[in-house]
């Protein structure tokens, strides 16, 4: 084989590789069967929302979510959950997720930061607390160790002067 059908192909298996890297990290962009639009003071009383933990997307190759270190939980591409919010100044949320299995969260705001949790009651018993989560979308993975989906629910409440 000559040097350039062997630099073509090893280019094209590297454009390859990176681009389904690429398509195997959570998305925040992509539909969610589950969403809803609140407000903070709704929010107050709590809302629960069944979701399946789990999926095939590890964080190894997603350079877009900027997290100290990759956790070694496996989401779905899309969000387990979203929330469209509104009337959020002075509250801070506080969103976690109680499966029949050890579950971790992922958590993006409108304004692009991520947040990852599985041990805040716990091990495998995620909790996050947004002292400032402010208003638009914000989007939610509840994902798995081991990518296996089993049954969580997910619970989402705001509090005032946390």
């Amino acid at each position: 084989m000559s040097f350039w059908r062997i630099a073509v192909l090893g280019i094209f298996f590297a454009v390859t590789q990176m681009v389904g890297a690429a398509v195997a990290c959570p998305n925040p962009d992509m539909a969610t069967a589950r969403q809803i639009s609140s407000n903070g003071a709704a929010l107050r009383l709590g809302q629960n929302r069944r979701v399946f933990a789990g999926g095939k997307a590890g964080l190894a190759g997603c350079d877009h979510i900027a997290l100290p270190q990759v956790p070694a939980v496996m989401f779905n591409d899309a969000p387990s959950f979203s929330a469209d919010l509104s009337g959020m100044i002075g509250l801070a949320m506080e969103i976690r997720a109680e499966g029949d299995c050890p579950t971790g969260l992922l958590v993006r705001t409108e304004d692009g930061h991520w947040y990852f949790d599985d041990s805040g009651r716990g091990a495998g018993q995620p909790r996050l607390i947004l002292r400032h989560p402010g208003r638009g979308k914000i989007a939610v993975w509840v994902g798995t160790v081991d990518g296996v989906q089993c049954r969580a629910r997910l619970n989402l409440q705001t509090y005032a002067g946390y």
